[in-house]
């Protein structure tokens, strides 16, 4: 019995055997199973890189095609519009909060993260088609009264906006991707966001008033549309609402794929503080650098001026955005620029930075205002204005004792839109603000030459005098200048008028050059030299040799021999070159990363498109 139990004993297996075949199962399953679950894990990044891939593909397809469709494009830029005072509410960015690793808040205020555009208009059987120009029913071009519609395509009220935004705006910013110090149990990164709305709405009474559910108003009662956190706004809109929830009625994400995250943060591996923050999508205007702008006419015959110099320029594409700059070559030599980044001011500009200006903005300003036109002319509000002549610090002195060197300015003023460098400016610009928008002369002071030829020098001083002397010319003030043709209006007394009869005033009708003047006519010189004959300068004109000065007063007090004048100047020369340097709107860059994350490892997978979208309905 005893050997048979030994023999069974001895049978079984050691617990050193069950240990070896353990050990050796384990390794083998390792071998077997690694490779699996590397093959699980790696067809799972291939999963999350194919879907950044269609998800950034989606996108740059829907994004492009929209903004390529648009009527108009808002500048997004970053730099202020020229008209309004520097103040980041109205910087064209998007604010962006965010917490670092300690767990402090910084804010970001980062460019070209939104992008505003108008939809074009489409015709349907149900809405038929709305009236771009003032948001009324469409009325055929046979029966309307105006302008005819704007074509190629009819500019709607819709207005389209992109921007990156957190998925919920009422939490804070986090990604437990991202962040050591998680402010949030769940994720809340930044998205993308599609907003569609009209800025001007209807009213009870039919009329067209703000959209002041979503923007607040300016001191003009315009709807303000660049606001960096009008997303996160959580004060109470007009309609009893916070203007946050107006707009998540409005806008909805359209990148709602998990673990995406449209910025990038980087942080101070010591510190833990936000070093820098990217955008992953990022609209930007297209950029043309030293493009020869064209003039738009070399000479106008019609004007007695064949070889007359051309006073507008244009670039090949328009909708320039902020920054921009704008050269002249003369001689050779780059004489004037003109930049949006000297004290926040648009200026035209000769060698140095506080040197010779001429300041765009302000003359915008006083143009707006009606400063230069005599029908809308307000003394009070003109001479409150900027001058838009300064040099360095201070204000362009205009004496007579300047007149032997006069000043070197090259004034001219710019439409970003239609992308137009225009070198003619009133006369009047040239004198401080409140001046008297026309230039007066005494027809009794008009000289008498050997021929017997009547004429009067505009380069003389008139007698619109707001101190104690006569305003001098701009003819005499500015170097190269001469009478844009064309542009001149002369009104004075009726020369037909009978003796003894008070004259009214009329406006005089140019005659060609080669033509004698008759009654109430002239002829002018629009570009001639300084010095010699009289008949040889610029600004001479030549009225009807018969002509009998009147004498008298008028019952406001002005005598019966007055002569009004406006006219235009210019300051460019025939060897002038233009060329500009600039961000346009009728081209735009889209860059759109798409960043998720590698389920196992966290690690970021990032998938780059790039592409340039002609937006080719942009109007002029």
């Amino acid at each position: 019995m005893k050997a048979i139990g030994n023999t069974k004993f001895n049978t079984a297996f050691t617990l050193l055997e069950l240990l070896v075949v353990m050990a050796i199962t384990a390794i083998m399953l390792g071998l077997l199973l690694g490779p699996m679950l590397q093959s699980f894990n790696f067809t799972r990044r291939v999963q999350r890189v194919a879907q950044a891939q269609d998800t950034a593909r989606h996108l740059m397809e829907v994004i492009a095609r929209e903004i390529a469709d648009a009527a108009y494009v808002f500048d997004n830029s970053r730099v202020i519009n020229p008209l309004v005072t520097s103040n980041p509410v109205n910087d064209a960015t998007l604010r962006f909060d965010l917490t670092d690793q300690r767990g402090n808040l910084v804010t970001f205020y980062l460019p070209y993260t939104k992008i505003d555009f108008v939809l074009p208009e489409r015709v349907t059987t149900a809405t038929g088609v709305i009236d771009p120009t003032d948001g009324s029913d469409y009325v055929p071009p046979g029966r309307r009264r105006g302008n005819p519609p704007a074509l190629p395509v009819l500019a709607g009220r819709t207005v389209v906006r992109y921007f990156i935004a957190r998925r919920d705006p009422s939490r804070p910013y986090s990604n437990r991707n991202e962040q050591l110090l998680a402010t949030a149990a769940v994720d809340n990164p930044y998205v993308l966001w599609r907003a569609q709305f009209v800025l001007y709405e209807r009213n009870s009474n039919g009329q067209f008033v703000p959209n002041t559910r979503l923007f607040k108003l300016d001191s003009n009662g315009q709807p303000i549309l660049d606001e960096p956190g009008f997303f996160y706004d959580t004060s109470t809109a007009p309609n009893g609402r916070s203007y946050m929830r107006n707009w998540l009625e409005v806008s909805r994400p359209v990148t709602e794929v998990e673990d995406i995250d449209l910025v990038n943060v980087q942080y101070d591996s010591r510190t833990g503080q936000i070093v820098q923050v990217t955008p992953l999508i990022q609209f930007l205007p297209g950029l043309v650098t030293d493009d020869p702008a064209v003039p738009t006419a070399l000479g106008d015959a019609a004007n007695e001026m064949p070889n007359a110099l051309p006073t507008a320029y244009t670039t090949k594409k328009g909708g320039w955005s902020y920054p921009f700059v704008v050269t002249i070559y003369r001689n050779g030599f780059a004489t004037a620029y003109m930049t949006g980044n000297v004290g926040n001011q648009l200026v035209v500009a000769r060698g140095a930075a506080d040197a010779f200006r001429f300041n765009i903005t302000a003359y915008q300003l006083m143009q707006s205002a009606g400063c230069y036109d005599e029908g809308t002319w307000a003394p009070d509000v003109c001479s409150n204005l900027p001058d838009p002549w300064i040099q360095g610090g201070g204000s362009w002195e205009r004496n007579p004792s300047s007149l032997s060197a006069p000043f070197p300015y090259l004034p001219f003023q710019i439409e970003p839109l239609s992308g137009t460098v225009n070198f003619a400016i009133p006369a009047v610009a040239v004198f401080r603000p409140g001046e008297k928008p026309v230039f007066e002369y005494l027809a009794r002071n008009t000289q008498v030459d050997e021929s017997g030829r009547r004429y009067l020098l505009l380069s003389e001083p008139d007698i619109n005098n707001t101190a104690s002397n006569n305003r001098q010319s701009p003819l005499r003030l500015l170097q190269a200048v001469s009478i844009v043709p064309g542009s001149e209006r002369i009104w004075g007394p009726d020369q037909t008028a009978p003796p003894g009869v008070e004259p009214r005033m009329v406006l005089y009708t140019r005659v060609p050059w080669n033509t004698t003047p008759g009654p109430n006519q002239y002829r002018i010189n629009y570009r001639g030299m300084s010095g010699g004959h009289p008949t040889l300068q610029t600004g001479y004109v030549e009225f009807w040799p018969l002509w009998q000065v009147p004498s008298g007063t008028r019952a406001d007090g002005t005598p019966y021999d007055l002569l009004r004048v406006t006219y235009s100047i210019q300051a460019n020369t025939e060897g002038d070159v233009v060329k500009v340097d600039y961000m346009t709107r009728s081209q735009y860059t889209v860059a759109i990363n798409v960043k998720l994350y590698d389920p196992t490892t966290g690690d970021p997978l990032l998938m780059s498109l790039t592409t340039q979208v002609r937006v080719r309905n942009l109007l002029r």
